[in-house]
């Protein structure tokens, strides 16, 4: 456990979020867009069929937690974990791979509140940023709307599904704040999960943003889509991940090995 000074307050690791309500939805789109997208991560997208990737965007209304109540967007492309077969083929952090293991990298991470945002970037160095998110919860579906600088950037349109258990997840949540690699255990639980295929509508903007998510072919028809009615999470610290492959000693150097 550590402890962190955040505009004055502490935060002890790990932060845990006691409530929070969640939207998430998938997509697949074309493998060398996200590859592309997230060539400055030094990560490698995980491939589906070959030609295709997985990109989650979703939105989180957070009630009670350590970083105190806020709302987030998140724009996430599944990866492969470094050192495995479809990922880097450099170093990572000891002990914490496992063979076909995924993460999630986070490329996008804007949230409503400076509190969280600072905490997110000096902690863990997720790209968060402060703007404006409004969250609507309607009879049929639920939106998320996330304005930069006071004009729209995304909308996200997701359409109430049917009772689904979900199980608890850990995952690793990778970032790449200032040229640095990281990776934070994620932990999550929750109640009333619902899911569905297809099911959102997406709007984008005319801004930076949203042009990033046209690169990826937005808008597209989801693969699935949901939401968690309560959501408890913990994240640990982070962990830097380096990326430089290993330097291997030359068999022919006969001082390695030799006696001082």
């Amino acid at each position: 456990m550590a402890t962190y000074e955040v505009l004055g307050s502490q935060v002890s690791t790990p932060v845990e979020i006691r409530d929070a309500r969640s939207w998430f939805s998938t997509f697949a789109v074309p493998l060398e867009s996200a590859r592309d997208l997230i060539s400055y991560s030094g990560l490698e997208p995980s491939p589906m069929m070959g030609k295709r990737a997985l990109v989650s965007l979703g939105f989180v209304r957070y009630v009670d937690g350590d970083l105190g109540p806020y709302h987030e967007v998140v724009v996430a492309v599944i990866v492969s974990a470094p050192g495995t077969a479809n990922g880097s083929s450099a170093g990572t952090v000891p002990g914490k791979k496992k063979s076909g293991e995924t993460g999630a990298f986070i490329h996008q991470l804007p949230v409503n509140q400076p509190f969280t945002c600072e905490a997110g970037r000096s902690i863990w160095g997720f790209p968060k940023f402060v703007t404006d998110i409004e969250i609507d919860e309607g009879v049929h579906r639920d939106t998320g709307t996330l304005k930069i600088d006071g004009e729209l950037a995304l909308k996200i349109s997701i359409a109430h599904g049917v009772p689904t258990r979900l199980p608890d997840t850990s995952l690793a949540a990778y970032s790449c704040g200032d040229g640095v690699l990281r990776r934070t255990e994620w932990r999550l639980d929750g109640e009333g999960s619902r899911g569905r295929p297809g099911g959102v509508k997406i709007e984008l903007g005319n801004n930076a943003f949203a042009d990033e998510l046209r690169v990826l072919g937005f808008p597209r028809r989801a693969l699935m889509s949901g939401s968690m009615r309560r959501v408890r999470m913990t994240f640990g610290d982070a962990e830097i991940v380096d990326l430089k492959p290993a330097s291997n000693p030359d068999p022919s150097d006969s001082t390695v090995g030799a006696s001082k």
